[in-house]
């Protein structure tokens, strides 16, 4: 058991013994800084192995210290997104939680998140266990998922390691796919990285479904729905979108961990016309080094930008990416 794992059994040993033995010290106390609990035990230890950042400056609101479902108690807020606040939680036994808190007035994203990730179940995806209500915000409680986020983690290891990772990023899509839904919001902010059971000892866990739904789905608004770097032409002309525009966006990821840099930069109305027009260069020509011509084939059959071009699924990016058998053939 590594340093990081071992603390954090320490820490939810320690928990599980307060609770016990001394439960009269499960209380809240008033700090200058806002409402906090006096047992904050693990919080600091999980808080360390994901290497998230804790936000000590977030609104004051009554939240830690809560007990959701007379089960599961919250500790502090470990992370934030564009819209939401993640918090750590515990149940009585010690087992880490994670809830994610919109506010009141985006209860219909947290019910779209809820929609899909709760028929979610494998082993590359964290599912959302419950929709869920606190202090009137809409909420979900999913499992913790330890680790880093992979656009921190790739920095520190090889195209080796960031293609074991890649390829399960590719199979929890392809669960996603078989579901019947689309992610929307693929890049690599929304994977976690953590030692595991996976090829190389490592796990990947693809997250966030707030913006995920059925293919071709139709707003009655025009939607760009994604991230700027990683729309699909699809998404930037505000269409429709199904399976395809994963892909591309996972072809974007492709990209920037072959080459260390995005297929296309720039402010975003010069990325957005990119995605609609321009053709990257292979990734052989920009990483130091070059690499194969099987990566280069895969990274530009997905940036395609006709979809009935890309590969069919995400099934079929694995099998051609079974064709290297080492960091000697990428």
């Amino acid at each position: 058991m590594g340093s990081c794992e071992a603390d954090t059994a320490r820490q939810s040993a320690l928990w599980k013994s307060n609770l016990r033995d001394a439960p009269e010290r499960i209380q809240l106390e008033t700090t200058r800084s806002g409402i906090a609990l006096e047992l904050l035990l693990a919080s600091r230890a999980f808080i360390s192995c994901t290497q998230q950042p804790v936000f000590d400056t977030l609104p004051v609101v009554a939240i830690p210290g809560t007990v959701l479902l007379e089960r599961y108690r919250i500790v502090r807020p470990f992370a934030r997104g564009a819209s939401s606040v993640v918090y750590l939680a515990f149940d009585q036994f010690g087992t880490p939680f994670a809830v994610k808190l919109f506010p009141a007035e985006m209860a219909s994203r947290a019910d779209r998140e809820y929609l899909v990730g709760s028929q979610l179940r494998h082993r590359n995806v964290n599912p959302i266990l419950g929709r869920v209500t606190v202090e009137g915000q809409p909420g979900l409680l999913m499992p913790f998922a330890p680790g880093t986020r992979f656009s921190e983690w790739v920095g520190e290891h090889g195209l080796q390691k960031f293609l074991e990772v890649f390829v399960q990023v590719l199979e929890g899509l392809a669960h996603i796919h078989s579901r019947g839904f689309v992610h929307r919001d693929i890049k690599p902010d929304n994977v976690v990285v953590s030692p595991g059971d996976g090829p190389g000892g490592l796990e990947a866990k693809l997250i966030d479904f707030d913006l995920s739904g059925p293919p071709n789905e139709v707003f009655r608004d025009r939607v760009t729905a994604g991230t700027v770097a990683y729309l699909s032409p699809e998404a930037v002309r505000g269409q429709p979108l199904n399976h395809a525009t994963d892909l591309y966006s996972a072809g974007v990821m492709l990209y920037w961990g072959i080459t260390g840099q995005l297929p296309f930069d720039g402010d975003p109305q010069v990325v957005m016309r990119a995605h609609l027009s321009s053709q990257p260069p292979p990734p052989s020509s920009v990483r130091a080094g070059g690499t194969s011509h099987v990566l280069d084939k895969v990274a530009l059959r997905l940036l395609e930008k006709d979809p009935a071009k890309r590969y069919p699924d995400a099934l079929a990016i694995l099998t051609e990416l079974g064709k290297l058998t080492s960091i000697e053939d990428s």
